[in-house]
């Protein structure tokens, strides 16, 4: 007879087959490479974002849904409709990232209406995702595993000398603002790390995990002075790549970091290491 084919220890502990996974925000360029990474490792992965560009990716394993998460009543509907049709979601990953208009704005010129939108979008949404994702867990008796992707900026205070001498008119994320760090965004960064403890702490019993990915500054072709002033705040010495932190969303996603939760790994080339 012929020997049956065995699958290695190696792959079976990183592999997402049969596994269903939600990325919130998800046609973002890190979410595309997300997706990317997570379905070669066998899973089918669901894209919810409010702007949708199916050409990005052509992929029978990777759905593409618009969906706004600030919305609740929107966002329950969509989940529940996936889980309807699939049975179970497996892993949500929270990759949200809100620039309204006015967002780069100076701290004191700051308008409220901006922070409340970056919050809505950054941490209250993740609270809503949150909430529908436990009761599901809960009510079909499976492990759970929520992934908050977070930001340097919301473990340490920004270094705003690296956007000094910049130009608005080269941000290459739009408006009449030079690129800078809005409190906004580290505030809701920084909440959501908080967020993600809690969830771990209050729900482990029920075999429910919740950990965070916090990645560095990803070259995206911004202002060369940028990023040479980033370049010279870490120990590597250059931005990350998109794909430089496929590997820890593998590994936070899969089996591989069964007996982890409550941590936040921090991928950000030494950034926050001096």
């Amino acid at each position: 007879m012929p020997k049956l084919k065995t699958i290695s220890p190696l792959i079976k502990l990183f592999s997402l087959k049969n596994k269903n996974i939600i990325i919130i925000g998800g046609t973002g360029k890190m979410g595309i490479s997300f997706s990317k990474i997570l379905s070669e490792a066998g899973a089918r992965v669901f894209l919810l974002d409010i702007n949708l560009n199916k050409k990005l990716i052509k992929n029978p394993k990777i759905i593409f849904i618009k969906c706004d998460v600030t919305n609740e009543s929107q966002t329950k509907i969509i989940i529940n409709k996936i889980i309807k049709k699939y049975k179970k979601i497996n892993v949500m990953i929270y990759n949200v990232y809100s620039k309204p208009k006015n967002y780069y704005k100076k701290f004191e010129n700051y308008d409220f209406s901006t922070w409340k939108k970056v919050l809505d979008t950054n941490l209250s949404g993740a609270f809503t995702v949150s909430q529908i994702m436990i009761k599901h867990f809960k009510k079909k008796k499976i492990p759970g595993n929520l992934i908050f992707v977070l930001s340097t900026y919301g473990i340490v205070g920004p270094d705003l000398g690296i956007y000094k001498g910049l130009n608005a008119k080269k941000n290459i994320y739009g408006g009449n603002f030079s690129l800078t760090t809005p409190a906004a965004y580290t505030s809701s960064k920084s909440a959501l790390l908080g967020l993600m403890k809690y969830i771990a702490s209050t729900n482990g019993k029920d075999n429910i995990r919740a950990n965070s990915l916090t990645p560095g500054g990803v070259f995206d072709g911004q202002e060369k002075r940028f990023v040479k002033n980033y370049n010279k705040k870490v120990p590597l010495k250059r931005m990350a790549n998109f794909d430089d932190y496929d590997g820890a969303i593998l590994f936070l996603s899969s089996d591989a970091s069964s007996y982890m939760t409550g941590s936040n790994l921090i991928v950000d080339g030494g950034w926050t290491a001096w």
